[in-house]
């Protein structure tokens, strides 16, 4: 574990933000960060969703049976990352409420 030593000025800036210590900050500007990343995943994921009415799984499946669609295969691969994303922050977020 790691230690931080932060001044006197921003300390009182904790306080005056009602922070009950550095750690609680700490969480929270990381909790904010993550769920943004979350989110911006996520929309992601739904605007692929709604383009295809389908399931990332069934677009795949049907590219898959078909002559090769580059257009197609560049969208699979960015919603396949959509979904990577929003899954690795939905645990990290996870992480960080059990560890701190």
């Amino acid at each position: 574990m790691s230690t931080i030593t932060i001044s006197d000025s921003v300390d009182a800036i904790l306080r005056e933000l009602s922070y009950q210590d550095t750690r609680q900050a700490i969480k929270d500007s990381l909790t904010t960060e993550i769920l943004a990343r979350i989110s911006a995943f996520k929309s992601e994921v739904v605007h692929f969703n709604e383009k295809y009415s389908m399931s990332f799984e069934e677009v795949e499946k049907e590219y898959r049976s078909k002559e090769e669609n580059f257009d197609l295969y560049d969208e699979l691969m960015a919603w396949e990352f959509a979904i990577k994303g929003m899954t690795y922050w939905q645990k990290k977020l996870k992480e960080l409420h059990r560890d701190l």
